[in-house]
Parts: C-alpha cells; structure tokens; sequence
C-alpha cells in the first residue's frame, strides 16, 4: 500500500530508483562477496531469499556492480507500470496454493520451502552458509545441516528467534553471529 500512496502523492520512479542506489552497502560486504565469486570455485552458488521485492533488489545490486552475483534470486516480482507506478505481488499467489510453513514464514513466502527446492534441484553441496538477520530467515536456517553454517546479525530478529526457538525447532547448523561486515569478509576469505 505504501507504493499506491507514495505514487498518488507524486514521488516518482526516479527518485525511488535514486534513493534504492543511495541505501549504503559496506565494502567489506562487497569484498567478501566478490572475492568468493571471483576465486572460480565451482561450488560457490550465490542464493538469494528476500522478502523485498526484484525491482527493489535489482536496482541496488546493478547500481553496486553486483548484477551477475546471484545464480538465482527468490523473491517478489514486481514491475513498474507505465504511468509511473511499482507493483508489487506475492511470491506465493493469495489465490493459490499455499505453503504449509508452520514456522511462522510471511505469507508471501516461506524461504525454508525456496531453499529446499532450489538445494533440491541443484544437487548436493558440500556446505551452504546461510547470511541473515531478519526473524523471517528462522525458517531455512532451520533447514540447514551440521556441516553449514549460518551467520546471524547480532540483535536482529533472527538471533532472537535462534536463542527462543532453535533447539525445539531442531536447529543443526553451526550458528556465528556478526555485528560487522569486516566479519563476514574474514569467514569468506576461509571458505
């Protein structure tokens, strides 16, 4: 709804493209991503899982040479309309099936359920290492085995839910949690 208000109060497709290209991105974060992607290793697959929207992730990613980072990004569609307008729909379709999540996933989407088919589809990995902070990526840090490793933001809706829930959710990952993106730039720089 904010997107109908916004526009019907004349902020333009410029000025959000502007503001996304402004959201600060720290270079540490930037460093460790394309370090890893640049050292050829087969088995480094960037996955992204966001709530957000692929207009909103597009725009940041292109605006921050990140682009061609992801071999895959699962999240909102959304396009803009030619009177100037972002719409935004579901992942998961309010008119379909829906998914079965009983972890508390938003109903746009469950990220445990995205994870899962796209490990499905893609065979096995040695280990996957999972970065979030929100209380939404509970769910397929859940999914994740001894061997991964998920790294949480200190203070943020998922450490919380990983001190309240994990071990009744039975949580097997190793759990790392970070404050600074220097810190997930020294992890990287070990896988």
């Amino acid at each position: 709804m904010m997107l109908r208000e916004s526009h019907a109060e004349g902020i333009t497709r410029n000025q959000i493209e502007g503001a996304l290209k402004i959201l600060p991105v720290h270079p540490a974060m930037i460093r460790a991503v394309t370090r890893l992607k640049a050292s050829e290793d087969p088995n480094a697959t960037f996955f992204c899982l966001s709530s957000a929207n692929q207009v909103f992730i597009d725009t940041i990613l292109k605006d921050k040479n990140l682009d061609d980072l992801f071999y895959r990004i699962a999240t909102n569609p959304a396009e803009w309309r030619e009177d100037g307008l972002l719409v935004v729909r579901r992942r998961v379709d309010p008119t379909g099936p829906q998914h079965g999540c009983t972890l508390r996933c938003y109903p746009n989407m469950c990220k445990g359920e995205e994870l899962t088919t796209f490990l499905a589809e893609h065979g096995e990995y040695d280990k996957v290492v999972y970065i979030g902070d929100g209380s939404n990526d509970f769910c397929p840090v859940v999914h994740l085995r001894e061997q991964d490793t998920v790294f949480a933001r200190r203070a943020c809706g998922l450490q919380r839910r990983i001190e309240r829930e994990g071990a009744r959710a039975g949580l097997r990952c190793k759990v790392v949690y970070w404050d600074g993106a220097w810190e997930i730039e020294e992890a990287f720089a070990t896988l």
